[in-house]
C-alpha cells in the first residue's frame, strides 16, 4: 500500500521476495500491515520507500539495506535479515541511527546442514554425471561391464571431514557426519564443540589433513577470501571443498584455476561471489564441480521457521521489546 506521496503507508516492508507463511503474514497484518517491494537492488528499494515515515521495519534476504535506503525511511526502527547472514545490512550505519538489526539465526540451520551432505554425496558418487549419462542414453549404449571408469565413486565412511565454522549450521554438520562414521576436525576461534569424536584443530591443520573441507562461516572482513591461493595450496590434491555459507568466502578465480589444474579434486558450491551465475560460467563447465542456486534454506520446514522468526521479531520491535536475535543494541 502506498501513501499520497507514493511511499509505503504500512509499517512493514519486505524488500525482496521470499517465503512467508500465511499464518505469519496474517499476524503481521494485525500489527498494521505489510507490503512487498520486490526490489532488485537498494536504489530501487530507496525509490519505492520515497521518504515514507510510515515504514518502521524492513525485512530483506538479499537487497542491501544501507544509508541510501535508511534515508528514505525516516521512521525506521528495525531491520530484519531473512536468514542467518546479515552482511547485506550496514549494521554500523543502523546503530548510529538507533535502528535495531536482527537476523533469524538457527531457523535454516538444519536445511543448510542437510544440503551440505546432499551436495557432497552428489560430488563423491558422481550423481550429477550419472544422471546426465542416463538422460543422454549412455547407459543403454553400454552394459554394466563397459560403464565409463569415472562412475566409480567414494564413500564418506572413514573420510576426514574438516568443518570451518561451528555456529548452528556447522555444529549440525558435525552431528550428521558422525552418522557416516567420519573423522571430524573443526576450526572456529570463537566456539568449541563438546561432541564425542570431534577434534578441535587449527585452520592450517584442517586444510592439510581433511579429505573434505566444508565452510560454515559468516561473511566478515576476516573471512572474506579466507580460501585463497595460500590456503588452497595447503589442501590435499584429492580433497574436496564444499561451500554453503557465502560466495565471497572463497577467491573464486583462484578456486577455478586450482580445479582446472587439479590441485584439488572437486568442489560443491551453493553460493557464489556474484549471484546469480549463468550457465556459461567457467565453474559450470567443470565435471568436478556440483552447483546449486543458493537453495540452502529452501525447505518447507525452514520457511515456516523463518516466517515465524520474522513475525515474532516484527512484533517485538513494534511493541518495544528486545527481539530474540538482535545483532545490534
Amino acid at each position: 500500500m502506498k501513501d499520497s506521496k507514493g511511499g509505503f503507508s504500512v509499517p512493514v516492508v519486505f524488500a525482496d521476495r521470499f517465503f512467508m507463511s500465511e499464518e505469519s503474514l496474517a499476524e503481521i497484518s494485525l500489527l498494521g500491515g505489510y507490503a512487498w517491494a520486490d526490489a532488485k537492488d537498494h536504489p530501487e528499494l530507496a525509490k519505492q520507500l520515497g521518504g515514507s515515515s510510515s515504514v518502521r521495519i524492513l525485512v530483506s534476504e538479499y537487497v542491501p539495506i544501507n544509508a541510501l535506503v535508511m534515508d528514505q525511511a525516516p521512521g525506521l526502527k528495525g531491520i530484519i535479515a531473512y536468514g542467518a547472514g546479515y552482511d547485506h545490512i550496514d549494521v554500523e550505519e543502523a546503530a548510529q541511527r538507533g535502528v535495531l538489526v536482527c537476523n533469524c539465526r538457527g531457523a535454516n540451520a538444519q536445511a543448510v546442514a542437510e544440503l551440505t551432505f546432499g551436495l557432497l554425496l552428489c560430488l563423491m558418487r558422481k550423481i550429477h554425471l550419472s544422471d546426465r549419462l542416463v538422460r543422454e542414453d549412455g547407459w543403454k549404449k553400454a552394459d554394466s561391464a563397459t560403464l565409463p571408469a569415472w562412475v566409480m565413486g567414494e564413500e564418506l565412511q572413514g573420510k576426514t571431514l574438516g568443518i570451518i565454522g561451528l555456529g548452528q549450521i556447522g555444529s549440525r554438520v558435525a552431528r550428521i557426519a558422525q552418522g557416516f562414521d567420519m573423522k571430524i576436525l573443526t576450526y572456529d576461534p570463537f566456539v568449541q564443540l563438546s561432541l564425542s569424536g570431534v577434534e578441535s584443530s587449527s585452520l592450517e591443520d584442517i586444510l592439510s589433513r581433511a579429505d573434505i573441507v566444508t565452510l560454515h562461516v559468516p561473511l566478515t572482513p576476516t573471512t572474506e577470501k579466507m580460501i585463497n591461493a595460500r590456503t588452497l595450496g595447503m589442501m590435499n590434491p584429492k580433497a574436496l571443498l564444499v561451500n554453503t555459507s557465502r560466495g565471497r568466502v572463497i577467491d573464486e578465480p583462484v578456486l577455478l584455476e586450482a580445479l582446472k589444474e587439479k590441485r584439488i579434486a572437486g568442489a560443491a558450491l551453493d553460493v557464489f561471489s556474484v549471484e546469480p551465475i549463468s550457465g556459461d560460467h567457467p565453474l559450470a563447465k567443470l565435471d568436478s564441480v556440483v552447483l546449486s542456486p543458493h537453495i540452502g534454506a529452501l525447505t518447507q520446514e525452514a520457511g515456516e521457521r523463518l516466517s515465524g522468526a520474522v513475525a515474532r521479531q516484527i512484533r517485538d520491535i513494534l511493541e518495544g521489546r528486545k527481539p530474540e536475535c538482535l545483532v545490534t543494541e
